[in-house]
């Protein structure tokens, strides 16, 4: 019964503060993953900082288009409309398909 108690609690504490903390911890460790590309060199402690801050700052701002049904920044929007991404955006985004336009089966195509 404490260990339900305690997952109900952290539920809670995700849902109502996880969006801000998550954002800000994903801020700091993109920030950090490229001064340690910066100074250090390609390492790949370096990228592997990278990539778990830009997932931390994603999960922040899901969790708030989830909360509030709207997107927090322009920049969290184009992100998430970005091709195959976008599948995992909890509202609409942006994203357009890519259209192609008709093949041109037995028609010339003359200069003019």
């Amino acid at each position: 019964m404490a260990i339900a108690a305690i997952i109900a609690v952290a539920a809670l504490l995700i849902w109502g503060f996880g969006s801000i903390i998550a954002r800000l911890a994903g801020a700091i460790a993109v920030f950090e993953g490229l001064l340690r590309i910066g100074f250090t060199g390609s390492a790949p402690t370096a990228y592997a900082i990278l990539a778990a801050g830009l997932a931390i700052w994603m999960t922040g701002h899901w969790i708030w288009a989830f909360k509030h049904k709207a997107w927090r920044t322009r920049l969290a929007l184009t992100a998430y409309s970005l091709p195959g991404i976008h599948h995992l955006a909890p509202i609409p985004t942006n994203h357009t398909p890519n259209r192609h336009s008709a093949p041109l089966y037995g028609r010339a195509i003359t200069a003019r």
